[in-house]
């Protein structure tokens, strides 16, 4: 969990950012996942990969930088839409 003290990427947020992934997959979606000791990447694509298609949004979270949330809310968003929006 984020606190004020504490303010990385903890359990709570990599298991969410996970299942929005799954999510979004499960929708027919793109979504690429890593997760390392420096950050917490997530890239996705609309629909099925194909070489015609570029990449539509990327993600980077470092698990320790001073303030990771307005990339991990962006990115959990995206996630979410990706999960409702019907795939072309």
């Amino acid at each position: 969990m984020i606190t004020e003290e504490n303010k990385f990427l903890g359990l709570e947020e990599i298991k969410n950012l996970i299942e929005k992934v799954y999510a979004a997959q499960q929708a027919g979606n793109y979504v690429v996942f890593t997760y390392d000791n420096y950050s917490v990447r997530a890239t996705a694509m609309k629909g099925k990969v194909s070489e015609n298609k570029e990449w539509e949004k990327k993600f980077e979270m470092e698990t320790y930088a001073c303030d990771p949330m307005q990339e991990y809310n962006d990115c959990i968003a995206y996630l979410e839409k990706l999960a409702f929006d019907k795939t072309q």
